[in-house]
């Protein structure tokens, strides 16, 4: 897999007390999810200066997630809640809500194949814009192979890609709709290490600026956004080659967990810690941070 190293354009001060779970860019103005049961936020951010414009505190019930931009109206995620909210891009007055099954995690909208939603698990969900009803199921393959936790979510302009990045890892990546396939990563690593420290948390916020082409990313508790250029080069090269795959549309059991084959009793028993082990740390995802991953220890690590 092709591995691109992001040129750094500028950096804009972010309020590093924001638990950042989604970002984008409209009318030239940030607009950011923050979670946390108790602080989560919608807010618009100035895009020069990183001061906060307009907030909306979210009711202590619920912990905000992923947001996007549809039909001229924001939509935020919540985590366990069930629920998205709808607001008015210029007062962030609710104006609306659906609701959804499963987790939400990070949301994007693309003007051909409608919103994408992610929920942690190795799918991405998909609804037409008219209906919001995520009856359709992809399944991420990273490597060739089924690979879960995907997050924060950007669809970007020509509607055939969705910018990806995973849970506790550095790098963003770039997912071929038509069949699932990740054709490319982005390595953030460098930047990290350079501009963030050990109190910085998971990357987690993609934004694309419609006006320069350009992304902006930032994360949990990060001191900064990050104006980033990108050349994902010979898509077309890259990504024919898994042509083949055969995409897993089918969502009829994706949100009560798949089917399984048979197992006999020695893997369940083996597996049940294992998936337990699994649940309690993703339940604790919104207090952990995860350590600076350096360079040489992504490359030494890659398994595709």
């Amino acid at each position: 897999m092709v591995v691109i190293e992001p040129e750094l354009i500028s950096q804009v001060p972010h309020d590093d007390s924001a638990f950042t779970q989604g970002l984008e860019i409209h009318d030239g103005k940030f607009y950011e999810s923050t979670g946390l049961y108790g602080e989560s936020s919608i807010r618009i951010v100035n895009i020069s200066t990183g001061q906060i414009e307009t907030q909306y505190n979210l009711s202590d019930e619920y912990f905000a997630e992923g947001l996007t931009i549809w039909n001229n109206s924001i939509i935020q995620l919540t985590w366990k809640e069930n629920i998205a909210f709808i607001y008015d891009p210029d007062s962030l007055q609710q104006i609306g809500s659906f609701s959804y099954q499963g987790e939400g995690w990070g949301i994007c909208n693309s003007d051909e194949t409608g919103l994408w939603l992610s929920d942690g698990s190795g799918h991405l969900k998909n609804s037409n814009n008219s209906t919001i009803s995520f009856s359709n199921s992809l399944q991420v393959l990273l490597g060739g192979g089924p690979s879960e936790h995907w997050n924060e979510l950007e669809c970007i302009d020509n509607n055939e890609y969705i910018l990806a990045n995973k849970w506790f890892d550095d790098s963003i990546y770039l997912i071929q709709t038509s069949n699932g396939y990740v054709c490319q990563r982005v390595d953030f690593s460098s930047i990290r290490e350079q501009f963030e420290s050990e109190s910085s948390g998971v990357l987690n916020g993609i934004a694309q600026d419609p006006e320069t082409g350009n992304y902006w990313i930032t994360g949990k508790n990060w001191s900064n956004y990050y104006e980033v250029k990108i050349d994902f080069s010979n898509l077309s090269v890259n990504c024919q080659n898994n042509s083949s795959i055969t995409p897993s549309y089918d969502c009829t059991d994706c949100e009560e967990g798949g089917q399984f084959g048979a197992f006999d009793l020695s893997i369940v028993l083996i597996s049940i810690p294992l998936l337990w082990l699994i649940y309690t740390s993703i339940s604790k995802r919104q207090t952990e941070k995860p350590p600076v991953i350096r360079k040489d220890e992504r490359e030494g690590g890659e398994h595709v």
